[in-house]
């Protein structure tokens, strides 16, 4: 039985995140970037977050079935733009507190999406920050390209979220002076990665395989 769910996807540029979305059931793109220009597909061009909030009010009751936000950095962007419009006082951190709970209001329409049936889908591109833990210990991690609170707040809010990328292998070679170096190479396939790892966010609410394709995972979701 379909059931609506709250996806995220993120990755890097031109790993196919738009195109995948597209081939979802009825979709309509909130488009805040250029990103479906090439896709044949029912889009709206927002430049400006009100907008955005409008936009998504009124999918709820429309006949699409698939809510696509491209991208929900960029509609950030917007935010931090409506700030500036507006003179808002951002010192002492009150402008990340503001955006965070506009993006919330976004997140609140966007429920009331999936109540009235239809599947969501946020886009975002990717970054890599330092995390750390208790012990001091650093590394790099892979996440959406949101600020901290959206992003912590995103990741309560989704169902799934999904790192895309290009498959790649790395094997090993003898360099120079018998030193062995790591050679990096591509199928070309592109994937979503679904299981939580410490070098990139992910999640699932949902049965899935830990790397799936993307050329086949619509179907997937379709039938959880």
């Amino acid at each position: 039985m379909w059931k609506p769910k709250k996806i995220v996807v993120y990755g890097e540029h031109g790993t196919g995140k738009t195109t995948w979305a597209s081939k979802f059931r009825k979709p309509i793109f909130l488009a805040t970037e250029q990103g479906t220009n090439e896709i044949d597909c029912t889009r709206v061009h927002l430049v400006k977050a009100v907008d955005v909030l409008k936009a998504a009010a009124e999918c709820i009751d429309s006949d699409f079935e698939t809510i696509v936000l491209d991208s929900a950095d960029w509609f950030e962007k917007l935010l931090d733009e409506a700030l500036r419009e507006e003179n808002f006082k951002t010192d002492y951190g009150k402008g990340a507190v503001e955006v965070a709970r506009r993006f919330c209001k976004l997140l609140d329409a966007l429920d009331k999406c999936t109540e009235a049936g239809k599947t969501v889908i946020l886009l975002a591109h990717q970054e890599v920050r330092k995390a750390e833990d208790v012990s001091g210990n650093t590394w790099d991690v892979i996440r959406p390209k949101l600020s901290k609170k959206a992003c912590e707040r995103v990741m309560e809010w989704a169902d799934v979220i999904m790192l895309a990328k290009f498959e790649v292998f790395v094997r090993t070679e003898e360099g120079d002076f018998g030193k062995q170096k790591g050679i990096a190479t591509t199928t070309g396939r592109r994937v979503l990665l679904t299981t939580p790892h410490p070098s990139y966010v992910a999640k699932s609410r949902i049965s899935l395989a830990a790397t799936i394709d993307m050329n086949d995972s619509v179907s997937i979701f379709e039938d959880k």
